[in-house]
């Protein structure tokens, strides 16, 4: 059922053909990309579809008074000097509107724009209208399919649940991701009867690698999670494997200095001795974690030689991979089951010893009693779609159910110390470009092998920024773009195969938080401390020279208001880059990601440092446990998926002792 009236949806759909217009080719341009528009692929439908969907009540009714006041003539000359209904004005001058609201200084004005920019333009180039290739791809070279393999048996089969049930088991594991299913494969390996719950759903290989689009169900919010502001768009995995399904293969070993803040300055206890290195080395192992798979594709290939040519520091990154295909969509979950995540290494492990897995759960709370946890509720998606109350009792419970959902749970659950939710870091990262002559085809081969790490330690702590590349798939693509009209987004879209890009990855000294909304539901409250926006800027400003020092033709800032340096125009780079840095980064005027979350439930030496004692338990509740990114007491400067496995591992040693008692 539609949540906007008559006047609304023409609204959306005004909005939708100014973002996305059907115009004529001129100078060389795509007639097929140009003469596509909005209309073509019902645009508008799907976005009210999708923000049903993925949006609170108050957040619609936000969104319905914007459109109304935007069909008000007086309210749109007061604000961008148009005095006519957004709906009947010309296409200059919607565009002339939307562009303000984008460029405003009143926050809330770009915070509108780009809630509604980013998606309709994600929707618009990652769509598959009746299962058929997007028809704007073959206008920017992407391929028509994505990689597939043929239907094989399901080397896990989740337990059924069809009707209201308790079970019983030693250790109940809350979350299936680089913390929950290391923890199940290690105790399950000690004897211990496991069962593992997930919130979102198993895929076998065949289902995955599957596009941007189709791909949406394995994250968090179908990929569409934002910080509540806005300001910040946040990938986390949301299906059996959790962020090892769906990132990519990145598989670096926590950094020896960050190690020791963690033991000295958190009192996280073993965190720097050999017994942590042992556990490195174990999750390495097991993953298959190594080098030799780890290609140079076009994008690598930009930030090696721009790094290498200024002589900065590059190097190359390991992965987690056997029998890698080097399709280049890991980022979807690998079709080939090539990647090493747990989904293939330590929840199979404890499958076959007979851990009981349960997907598509949502866990209520944890049972408490007298000071104890004794298991949990939770609601099961039933096959027949239909919700089954199940309560499962166990000795022990380990909640690793991500930095987002674990304090979350913690909280519903009845803990209050103040560590919870708290010091959420996200290693926020920004992007920036450069145009070549020869295709770059960033969709091709492995996305991330290659990184540099010459400006990691900006502050002589340890706090900095490392240089990275992204795969490029055409939704997150024309999302991130900056849009000043339809026009120009679209010969932006036109450059994608010989566009390069490098993120700039900030190890964020200043965190945020999770709260609660009215329904108990996560809500992510961070901003950009000057700190670490000092250090991003500096992380941006050196990736443009990286760029400019591989031969880029032109480059371009992530701000909205797009900044662009062309060698060939015969200014000096020096004073661009101080531009740049003069325009600064404010939120919703430039592009920001994270799919980094750590820290929300952070181990301490007490309980005034955090949330959990050294060996991962609470301070608040006996045999709760929790194992997974949020126990990390500080950001991990590097890719964290070794540094949460690696973690779990060393707490699951102790787990293995307590459970015997």
């Amino acid at each position: 059922m539609s949540f906007l009236n008559p006047t609304q949806k023409q609204t959306l759909i005004s909005i939708c053909d100014t973002f996305i217009p059907a115009l004529p080719a001129q100078n060389g341009d795509s007639p097929r990309l140009f003469g596509l528009g909005a209309k073509q692929l019902h645009l508008a439908e799907a976005l009210e579809a999708t923000l049903e969907q993925i949006t609170s009540a108050g957040e619609r009714n936000q969104l319905q008074l914007i459109l109304n006041l935007l069909e008000i003539p007086w309210f749109n000359r007061v604000t961008v000097a148009q005095f006519q209904a957004f709906s009947d004005m010309s296409l200059d001058d919607r565009t002339i509107t939307l562009r303000s609201w984008g460029n405003s200084d009143h926050a809330l004005a770009r915070q509108f724009f780009q809630s509604v920019k980013r998606l309709a333009l994600f929707l618009f180039y990652a769509s598959t209208p009746d299962n058929e290739p997007n028809p704007a791809w073959a206008s920017l070279h992407y391929p028509d399919h994505p990689p597939h393999t043929e239907p094989a048996p399901r080397s896990i089969k989740p337990l059924q649940i069809s009707e209201p049930t308790t079970l019983y088991t030693d250790v109940l594991v809350i979350g299936s991701g680089a913390g929950g299913g290391v923890i199940a494969g290690e105790l399950s390996a000690a004897g211990k009867e496991v069962i593992v719950v997930e919130k979102g759903d198993y895929k076998a290989d065949h289902q995955m690698g599957t596009g941007e689009f189709a791909s949406q169900s394995l994250f968090e919010k179908r990929g569409l999670l934002t910080t509540s502001d806005l300001s910040i768009s946040v990938l986390a995995g949301s299906t059996l494997g959790g962020g090892t399904t769906i990132n990519w293969a990145a598989s670096l070993r926590t950094p020896e200095d960050v190690l020791y803040e963690w033991e000295h300055e958190y009192g996280f206890r073993g965190a720097s001795g050999k017994g942590f290195q042992r556990s490195l080395d174990a999750v390495i192992k097991r993953m298959n974690v190594g080098v030799e798979d780890s290609p140079v594709n076009g994008l690598n290939a930009v930030l090696e030689q721009g790094c290498k040519s200024l002589g900065y520091d590059v190097t190359t990154i390991p992965r987690n991979v056997k029998g890698c295909e080097e399709c280049g969509f890991c980022n979807f979950g690998c079709a080939f089951g090539a990647k090493q995540g747990t989904l293939k290494t330590y929840l199979q492990d404890a499958y076959q010893r007979g851990t009981r897995i349960i997907v598509n759960a949502t866990v209520k709370r944890v049972l408490i009693e007298h000071g104890t946890a004794v298991g949990a509720e939770l609601v099961v998606q039933a096959a027949d779609g239909t919700n089954r109350e199940v309560t499962i009792r166990s000795k022990v419970v380990v909640v690793a159910a991500g930095s987002i959902h674990t304090p979350a749970l913690l909280m519903r659950s009845g803990l209050t110390n103040a560590n919870i939710g708290a010091n959420l870091h996200l290693h926020p990262v920004t992007v920036t470009y450069g145009l070549f002559d020869e295709p770059v085809l960033g969709w091709q081969g492995p996305p991330m092998t290659r990184f540099s790490r010459q400006f990691a330690n900006l502050d002589g702590r340890g706090y900095g920024v490392r240089l990275e590349t992204a795969p490029v798939h055409p939704g997150l693509a024309a999302a991130t773009f900056p849009w000043q009209s339809g026009e120009g987004h679209k010969r932006l879209m036109s450059n994608l195969s010989t566009m390069s890009n490098i993120i700039v990855l900030t190890r964020d000294r200043h965190g945020g938080r999770i709260a609660l909304d009215p329904q108990g539901n996560p809500v992510l409250h961070y901003k950009l401390h000057p700190f670490d926006a000092a250090h991003m800027l500096k992380g941006m400003i050196e990736s443009l020279r990286v760029h400019i020092a591989a031969g880029a033709k032109e480059v371009s800032s992530p701000h909205n208001h797009q900044m662009l340096f062309r060698p060939a125009d015969g200014g000096k780079l020096d004073d661009f880059l101080s531009q740049v840095e003069a325009r600064g980064l404010h939120k919703n005027a430039c592009s920001l990601f994270s799919a980094h979350q750590m820290s929300s439930c952070r181990i301490g030496g007490d309980s005034t440092t955090g949330a959990l004692d050294p060996t991962g338990q609470t301070y608040e509740v006996r045999n709760l446990y929790v194992a997974d990114g949020s126990v990390l007491p500080t950001a991990s400067g590097v890719n964290p998926m070794i540094s949460i496995m690696a973690t779990a591992h060393f707490l699951a040693q102790g787990m293995k002792i307590v459970s015997r008692r």
